[in-house]
C-alpha cells in the first residue's frame, strides 16, 4: 500500500512528534499518581482532561510548526486558521458568558473545578 499523502520526512517527524506526546503523557500521569497520593486536586473527569489536553495540545502545536500537520495535497494550510478561529472565538464567548453570570469558578475547596473545563478547552483551540 502506497502512502503518497505524506512525504517520508513528514512521517518521520510525525511518528517522533507523537512518541514524545505518549512519553509526556505517562509523565504526567506518573506525577499525578504522585500528587494524589497526599492531594487530590481535581474530580476525576478534570483530572481526565488536563491529562489529555496537555499533550494533545504540544502535538497539534509542534506538528503545525514542523509542518507535519497537512498533507502534500492541500495547497494552502491557511485554511484551517479561520476554521480553529471560529471554534476559539466561540469557546470565549462562553468563557465570557460564564463569567458574567458567575457560573465559572476555577478553584473551589483547593479543588479544580469542573466548570473550569470551559477554560481548558478555549485554551486549546
Amino acid at each position: 500500500m502506497k502512502q503518497d499523502r505524506y512525504d517520508e520526512f513528514q512521517i518521520a517527524k510525525r511518528h517522533r512528534l507523537g512518541y514524545q506526546a505518549l512519553f509526556l503523557t505517562i509523565s504526567l500521569i506518573i506525577v499525578n499518581g504522585i500528587i494524589k497520593m497526599n492531594h487530590i486536586w481535581a474530580d476525576p473527569l478534570m483530572e481526565m482532561l488536563v491529562l489529555l489536553y496537555i499533550p494533545v495540545t504540544y502535538l497539534t502545536v509542534m506538528l503545525i510548526l514542523k509542518g507535519a500537520y497537512t498533507s502534500k495535497k492541500v495547497k494552502n494550510p491557511n485554511v484551517y486558521i479561520p476554521m480553529f478561529g471560529l471554534v476559539a472565538l466561540f469557546g470565549w464567548y462562553v468563557f465570557i458568558q460564564s463569567l458574567w453570570y458567575d457560573t465559572f469558578i476555577l478553584i473551589e475547596g483547593g479543588k479544580l473545578t469542573n466548570s473550569s473545563g470551559i477554560l481548558f478547552q478555549t485554551i486549546f483551540f
